[in-house]
């Protein structure tokens, strides 16, 4: 899905995922705040209004990862920005004005989950979902989840925002039933290769 948008979305979809921003908050994203190793979310715009974070939670501070897929997404639009100063958005339209976010997500994100194939349900919490979703699964704390995404509370990392992965749940049964049947499987195993070695 990334790598199929055009930008600006390829790289606001990029901060959403990995760096768990919500969309307003990613469209409010001021150069100054764009620092070494890191990312300070302290205000947020809806429809061209800006106003402090959604929660005394959602102001934070996001790292950016190690391999610098972040830092190329910011770099990305920096080189093709006309509006350089500290105080200018990281993500402007011709005016230097937040990019309006509908026009994102009908223009450029919705047609290109149709041509995936993807659901038309998906929108930007979509996104947010799957950072959560994803660090869940690589075994992030849920701690680490909480204040990456800015939650007051795991409560609602974990059951808003955390979906798991048909792979996943197969892999949890199958270790569920070897705790379970270690042995029993094991001289099934045997007895089946017994056969197949006597059949041969």
């Amino acid at each position: 899905m990334i790598e199929s948008l055009p930008e600006p979305s390829k790289s606001i979809v990029t901060l959403i995922v990995f760096a768990s921003l919500r969309v307003g908050e990613v469209l409010a994203l001021r150069r100054k705040r764009v620092l070494e190793d890191r990312l300070a979310i302290v205000e947020r715009v809806y429809d061209g209004t800006f106003d402090d974070v959604k929660t005394d939670a959602g102001n934070r501070e996001v790292p950016l990862d190690q391999r610098g897929v972040l830092r190329e997404a910011l770099e990305r639009c920096r080189k093709t920005a006309q509006f350089l100063g500290p105080e200018d958005l990281v993500f402007a339209n011709r005016a230097g004005k937040p990019i309006d976010r509908r026009n994102l997500l009908n223009r450029q994100i919705k047609p290109a989950a149709k041509k995936l194939g993807l659901p038309k349900e998906i929108d930007f919490r979509s996104f947010r979902t799957m950072h959560s979703s994803l660090m869940l699964r690589t075994g992030a704390r849920p701690e680490v989840t909480r204040d990456n995404m800015g939650h007051a509370n795991i409560d609602v990392t974990q059951n808003v925002y955390g979906r798991s992965w048909w792979e996943e749940r197969v892999e949890a049964v199958t270790r569920t039933i070897d705790a379970v049947f270690p042995m029993q499987l094991e001289s099934q195993l045997e007895s089946s290769d017994l056969a197949v070695s006597l059949s041969i």
